[in-house]
């Protein structure tokens, strides 16, 4: 077997790995065009006040609530998904976001763990490329 054929699968399952890491970020997600979807888009980016890991959508909470009911007249008054964002986030500060804003230590936290995955996965390749070489 050449050296080439051998390194196929490594390289597969990182492309593999990659796409799938890449599609589940959100880069592709299409962009927001109706009131609903704005509406919909907006509370599963909140984090219920009450809740650890919920969304606004998912919580039942009277704070969910009322933020929800605080989102869609902010809609349909015609502010902007930044406005809205920067409102609540005035209130209740940055841990009200599940998806953290850009910059500051949330960013850190959130792309640390990102790059040693991928340099793992890197290192991992690398082993597995050179023990199947032949000495």
């Amino acid at each position: 077997m050449s050296t080439t054929r051998r390194a196929v699968g490594p390289i597969a399952v990182c492309a593999v790995l990659f796409v799938t890491l890449l599609v589940g970020s959100g880069a592709f997600d299409a962009s927001h065009a109706s009131a609903a979807a704005r509406v919909a888009a907006l509370e599963r980016d909140v984090r219920c006040p009450d809740c650890l890991d919920l969304s606004i959508a998912q919580s039942s909470t009277e704070p969910s609530i009322a933020l929800r009911h605080e989102i869609v007249a902010s809609v349909r008054a015609g502010r902007s998904d930044r406005e809205i964002l920067a409102t609540i986030t005035q209130r209740y500060g940055t841990s009200i976001l599940l998806e953290p804003p850009p910059g500051g230590l949330d960013t850190i936290l959130w792309v640390v763990p990102t790059a040693l995955a991928v340099g793992a996965g890197a290192l991992l390749a690398r082993a597995l490329l050179r023990r199947r070489r032949p000495t």
